[in-house]
This record gives structure tokens, sequence and C-alpha cells, in this order.
């Protein structure tokens, strides 16, 4: 709410709207809130699951007024320098995973109640990350 540059004073300055009234949740709640009705708008992760899961609609932040928050891989060089085939390994993820892709990982998660790392190691599979090694 009170968070400089993306903060709810920022968003009402640049798209000049303000709500009638704003209330600070939890993410894990704001989605109860919709379901019950008792909110009409909520602030969430374009990625989260539950988007699709509660059949809500992403707005399109047409002024870019919030920051793109893409992954990416970090990994210490040391570990490169001893063992540089990982280099190519990690790579073979390099464009595999939008925003849509990303929002259906998680609803498996969310919704179908999938361990992550089930629905992770699928994933992987299914893109032909285990080529050439163990599975």
């Amino acid at each position: 709410m009170s968070r400089q540059g993306d903060g709810y004073k920022d968003f009402v300055s640049e798209y000049d709207f303000d709500f009638k009234r704003v209330y600070p949740m939890q993410i894990g709640l704001v989605y109860d809130a919709v379901e019950a009705n008792k909110m009409q708008t909520i602030l969430g992760y374009s990625t989260d699951g539950r988007i699709r899961s509660y059949d809500l609609a992403v707005l399109k932040d047409d002024k870019q007024f919030f920051p793109p928050y893409d992954c990416s891989m970090v990994v210490n060089n040391d570990l490169l320098k001893k063992h540089p085939k990982l280099r190519a390994v990690l790579h073979r993820l390099d464009g595999k995973i939008n925003l849509k892709t990303m929002q259906e990982l998680n609803y498996q998660v969310d919704d179908q109640l999938k361990e992550p790392s089930v629905v992770a190691r699928e994933f992987l599979k299914e893109h032909n990350y285990f080529k050439g090694g163990n599975s």
C-alpha cells in the first residue's frame, strides 16, 4: 500500500483512479474475498493459478505502471567454473516459461492440489529437459 514507486498512492496518481475503499490483505485471502463477493477488484500476481480457479480477468497495465517481475537463473560463478557443462543444462529452460505457462503450472498446484515438485518434474519431462541424463 505504501511502497514508493508502485504502491497505491503512485497507482492513483498514474491511473487517475481511486477505489472507494481499499483493504490491505494477505494474498491468500483476496481470492476468498472475491469468491464471497466481498470485493470486486483485487491486486494479485499475474502468474497466480487462482486467476483461472476463480475465473478472473487480468486487466491490462497499459501504462506499464507495475514493473515486470520475470524470473531468471542465478548461479554462482564458482559453481560454473567447477561444472562448465551446467551452463548448457540450465539454459535448456530459456524461452520455455512464459506468463501463461507459469499461470497454468501454478493452477495445477493451487487448484488441482498437485505437489509443486510433481508439476515441475512433469513440465521438465514434457520439454525434454532430462534428455541425455537421468530423469
